[in-house]
């Protein structure tokens, strides 16, 4: 196969994974319950899908045609803005970069009620202060140099057993967010740059209208309007940590 249709379908093959789905449930959705496999003609032909089917692959797959040709490494829609693609990094200088990391300042927010397709859902938030550090502790060898790395504590047991309360949740933002990731999401009150609050949750889906987020106490998934989404982070699982 060519460079181009191998990326293809090792990134179709990726995704589906991460969806917990098959390819047979890919081909059966592009071509209308129809029998064939999509991701087979690409192996035997070796050709590119039209353009019509490769962006309704894309969107099945909640990613852009574009990650998956290999034009580029972030598999996110783009419209959800991420540190990656910020202009300026939040403001954690004053402490030795590479000796330390800093805790920022977080307390608990409560619930907040939200209509959800399967009703009301009490949805825990914390508060967040960026430019409070609590502490320094440790920096991990893996994040060295990772100047705008940072941790907060857990508050609150909206993701219980997976993160108890008092647990520190480490970020390195430089690592793009992937779907099925714990994540912690910056928000805004109402669209504008001040951060009010993150959510601490799995991320189960993003478009360019919403984010689709899950807690596990009590269990629920439920949206974000993307226009309050200011940063979503990635957190670092403790092999990461360790640098595995």
């Amino acid at each position: 196969m060519s460079t181009t249709s191998k990326i293809l379908v090792e990134r179709i093959d990726q995704l589906i994974g991460l969806k917990g789905k098959s390819r047979h449930w890919l081909s059966r959705q592009v071509s209308n319950g129809q029998s064939g496999s999509v991701i087979l003609d690409i192996e035997r032909k070796d050709t590119i899908p039209k353009s019509d089917r490769l962006e309704a692959i894309a969107e099945l797959l909640d990613t852009t045609t574009d990650y998956l040709l290999g034009k580029v490494d972030d598999p996110s829609p783009g419209e959800i803005r991420t540190e990656l693609m910020m202009d300026a990094v939040l403001p954690f200088g004053g402490f030795p970069r590479d000796q330390s990391l800093p805790v920022l300042g977080t307390a608990h927010g409560g619930t907040v009620i939200r209509d959800t397709s399967g009703g009301d859902a009490q949805i825990e938030q914390t508060l967040f202060e960026p430019t409070q550090v609590v502490r320094y502790i440790t920096r991990p060898p893996s994040l060295k140099g990772v100047t705008d790395a940072y941790a907060v504590y857990i508050q609150g047991d909206s993701m219980d057993p997976r993160y108890r309360q008092g647990e520190l949740a480490v970020v390195d933002p430089r690592i793009p967010p992937q779907i099925g990731d714990d994540v912690i999401v910056q928000i805004t009150a109402n669209g504008d740059n001040e951060i009010t609050a993150i959510l601490i949750k799995t991320l189960v889906r993003r478009s360019a209208s919403f984010i689709e987020l899950e807690q596990y106490n009590p269990a629920i998934r439920f949206r974000v309007d993307a226009r309050r989404v200011q940063r979503i982070h990635r957190i670092m699982p403790p092999v990461d940590l360790l640098g595995g």
